[in-house]
Parts: C-alpha cells; sequence; structure tokens
C-alpha cells in the first residue's frame, strides 16, 4: 500500500541506521513523514510533575528523525505528550496521515490495538523488538494516571481518602499501644 503521508510514533529510542533502512525497505516510499515523540515519563517524573527534561529528550528524538529522513521524504515532527495516543491524535489534527509506523523500544505492546480507532493502517518498526505483553492491571493503572475515562477523578479520590483513613487508623492504634504501656489506660 503506497502511503503519501506516514506518521512515525517515535517512543523511545531508535537507531537513525534503522530508521534510514526501514523507509528505504519500504515497496512504497511515504513523500511526507511527521515525527511524533512523545515524551518518556518515569513515574517519579510523573508524580513530581517534573517533565521538562523528558519534553527536551523528546524535541531531541524528533529532530534527529527528522534529519536522518530528510533525504528521503519531506519531514517535520514534533515532541508530544507522555500518552502516545493522545500525542497521535494531536498531530492529526495538522498532519493528515495516510499510515502510522510505531518505532522505539518503549512502545507499548498494546499501542496497535490503541491506535485502532484512528482508521488508518498501523505497523512496527521490521526489526523493532516488541516488549511483552502488559497485565490487564498494568494496562488499567496507566489509563488511570493517564486520565482516561471519566471514574479517574473519582478513583483517585477513594484512593487518596482510603489512604488518609488507614493512616489515622494506624496513627490511633498507635497512640493507644502507647498510652496501654505507659499505663494510663
Amino acid at each position: 500500500m503506497a502511503a503519501g503521508n506516514l506518521l512515525l510514533l517515535l517512543v523511545g529510542d531508535v537507531s537513525p541506521a534503522q530508521l534510514r533502512d526501514a523507509l528505504a525497505a519500504r515497496a512504497h516510499p511515504p513523500a511526507r513523514v511527521h515525527v511524533v515523540a512523545p515524551m518518556v515519563v518515569t513515574p517519579l517524573d510523573w508524580l513530581a510533575t517534573a517533565e521538562d527534561d523528558a519534553h527536551r529528550q523528546a524535541e531531541m528524538r524528533a529532530l534527529d528523525a527528522e534529519w536522518t529522513l530528510a533525504d528521503q521524504a519531506e519531514t517535520g515532527g514534533e515532541a508530544g505528550i507522555a500518552d502516545p495516543v493522545q500525542a497521535v491524535e494531536d498531530a492529526l489534527r495538522s498532519f493528515p496521515a495516510d499510515e502510522i509506523l510505531i518505532a522505539g523500544e518503549q512502545a507499548d505492546p498494546d499501542l496497535e490495538q490503541a491506535l485502532a480507532p484512528f482508521g488508518l493502517p498501523v505497523a512496527r518498526l521490521a526489526d523493532a523488538r516488541y516488549p511483552a505483553r502488559r497485565s490487564r492491571a498494568f494496562r488499567a493503572l496507566r489509563a488511570l494516571a493517564a486520565g482516561h475515562g471519566n471514574e479517574t477523578p473519582f478513583i483517585l479520590f477513594l484512593g487518596v481518602n482510603s489512604a488518609l483513613a488507614l493512616l489515622a487508623l494506624v496513627i490511633s492504634l498507635l497512640v493507644v499501644l502507647i498510652l496501654w504501656l505507659a499505663g494510663a489506660l
């Protein structure tokens, strides 16, 4: 299938040679390539909302891929938000892609399925290693952290209040234990 416009979703690092070879090996090379490099944010950075470094790294990955592919097609690119699906949705607003190509060692194994609602053919880089399939609990936790779904605020509210109630119970039990040991009870 000829792809006039290719959206390259770059999740994590990929060698420039691998990108170059992947485009050169295609039966119908794309005329235009738009690179979207979502931020790769660690859980600690996400909790601390310290995403500046991850954004700079995503910008560098996108720029590196643009330079690598500039002699093969008209290229453009951008750093995206940490959620690859939302980053693709944002990019599709300004770039009319005919196909999505996933590249990068940190791409979720369920990403093809998550991108299916866009109605575009989705493929992975030919030599990419497929990460292990994640458990249903991991995917649910990741969707919760990304804010997918209307139930996210309720679940977070319930979780925080449950944790605070448990902490209050533990502190109360410690106070009772201390008073009992001191002979005050």
